[in-house]
């Protein structure tokens, strides 16, 4: 099944050409490595996919079940966050849809023990409207991968060689290869 695909990707620059008709697909499971020259166009084809930067022609498909992130090669690499908290804001949705299913869980079980015995009216039709909110929320969170979305992240620092115990390792205190190497990753 193709994630991503991409038909004449263009993007320019004044009278520059960075990417010329740029094509191709992408099916679930592949991996998928973008290798080039600097100035070659990786960052701004990932930009494009992103919708950080619009595409001059063509086109490109993103699944609505996939998310594209990918870690910026000149953005905050000197910082103070750890390898795990840079890799987890590409997964950022995700903690607050778990906090937001969590609060509705709570509210849910309040009503539960307030409500007396024989009511079958507002309090009964609250419990309704809010397990219906959460069973929408829960589907979402898997539709997109919230259940896998840790792994995910120990997935992306392994096969970038990163072992656990360096996760809460400070950026700004990797060697210069340990940071080349966290620059970017394109995850599905």
């Amino acid at each position: 099944m193709i994630v991503v695909s991409a038909r004449n990707l263009t993007k320019t620059y004044g009278t520059d050409v960075i990417l010329d008709s740029v094509s191709f697909h992408i099916n679930k499971g592949d991996r998928v490595s973008i290798i080039g020259v600097n100035g070659a166009g990786k960052s701004t084809l990932l930009k494009m996919l992103t919708k950080e930067l619009p595409c001059d022609g063509g086109e490109f498909f993103v699944s609505d079940d996939m998310q594209i992130g990918y870690l910026k090669q000149d953005g905050g690499f000197d910082s103070e966050k750890t390898v795990i908290e840079e890799v987890s804001d590409i997964f950022s949705a995700f903690p607050k849809m778990e906090s937001d299913m969590e609060k509705l869980l709570e509210r849910m079980e309040k009503l539960t023990a307030a409500k007396p015995a024989g009511d079958s009216g507002s309090a009964e039709a609250e419990s309704m409207r809010l397990l219906e909110r959460y069973d929408r929320l829960q589907e979402e969170f898997r539709e997109k991968g919230g259940y896998t979305y840790k792994s995910e992240m120990r997935g992306i620092l392994s096969s970038m060689a990163f072992a656990e115990n360096s996760y809460d390792k400070k950026i700004s205190e990797l060697s210069g290869g340990k940071k080349r190497g966290l620059r970017w990753h394109v995850c599905c």
